[in-house]
C-alpha cells in the first residue's frame, strides 16, 4: 500500500471512477479495448488498464477449460476464448455485470465457449467442476463497500481475496495455473502471504505502469510441488 497521501489521490480517482459507473447511461456504453469492443451496462467496472498485464501475458493452452472470477463485462473471459479456451465459465455477483457480459459474449460469437453465471464468487460452481486455468480481476482496495458501483474498486475487509484462497483450491485442477491481478496501491503483499499460505507459488508475469502510484501487476501461481 501507498502512503496516505498518495492513497488519498488514490481513492479521489476511485470515486469519480464508481460516479461514471452509477451513471452510465442505461442502454449501455460502448468501450474499445485491445483492439475490442465492449459493451458496459450501470454499476459495471468499464474494461480498463488493471487488466491488460494479465491479458497480455497470461496462458491458455488449446482446449483449456478456464474459471474467470470478478469477469464483470466479460473481458478475460473472452479473450480466454480468443486465445484458444475449450470452454470457459465466467461469474460475477453484479447482475448488471452479468448482463454486459453474456451480451459481450454474444457480440464477440463464442455463445458455444463461455457460459456465464450470477455467483457470489464459488457459490454458484458445482463441486465437480474444476479448471486448468483460474483468472480474477479483483477489487484491490480494503475499503468498505455500499453498492455495486464501489464493489468494482473496493474489497470490504478483503472478502474476496480472502475467500478466493479459501476455495480456489476445490476447483483447480491438479496441474492448473492461476492469474490474478494486483495494484502498487492495493494489497498485494497480502496476496501474496496468502497464496504462500495456500500452498502457491507466486510469479510476476507482468505489470503495466499508469503513472507512479497506478502501477497494475500480473501474477502467475501454481501449486508448489514438494
Amino acid at each position: 500500500m501507498l502512503d496516505k497521501k498518495s492513497m488519498k489521490k488514490i481513492y479521489e480517482i476511485q470515486k469519480q471512477m464508481q460516479d461514471k459507473f452509477r451513471n452510465s447511461p442505461r442502454k449501455g456504453t460502448i468501450v474499445e479495448y485491445l483492439g475490442e469492443k465492449f459493451v458496459v451496462y450501470p454499476n459495471v467496472f468499464w474494461p480498463h488498464e488493471d487488466s491488460k498485464a494479465i491479458v497480455k501475458n497470461y496462458k491458455i493452452n488449446l482446449g483449456d477449460d478456464v474459471l474467470d472470477l470478478c469477469t464483470g463485462s466479460g473481458v478475460i473471459a473472452i479473450f480466454s476464448a480468443i486465445k484458444g479456451a475449450k470452454k470457459v465459465l465466467a461469474i460475477d455477483i453484479s447482475p448488471n455485470a452479468v448482463k454486459s457480459a453474456k451480451e459481450n459474449v454474444k457480440t464477440h460469437q463464442f455463445d458455444s465457449v463461455i457460459e456465464v453465471r450470477l455467483s457470489d464468487m464459488f457459490s454458484a460452481i458445482k463441486p465437480e467442476e474444476k479448471f486448468d486455468v483460474i483468472t480474477m480481476n479483483p477489487p484491490f482496495t480494503p475499503h468498505s463497500v455500499s453498492d455495486y458501483a464501489e464493489r468494482t474498486v473496493w474489497d470490504d475487509n478483503l472478502n474476496v481475496q480472502n475467500t478466493f484462497f479459501e476455495q480456489v483450491h476445490n476447483h483447480l485442477k491438479k496441474n492448473g495455473r492461476i492469474y490474478i491481478s494486483q495494484a502498487k496501491f492495493g494489497a498485494v503483499e497480502e496476496m501474496k502471504r496468502k497464496a504462500e499460505k495456500a500452498g502457491f507459488k507466486v510469479k510476476l508475469i507482468g505489470e503495466n505502469k499508469v503513472d507512479e502510484n497506478r502501477v497494475f501487476y500480473a501474477f502467475e501461481l501454481k501449486r508448489k510441488t514438494n
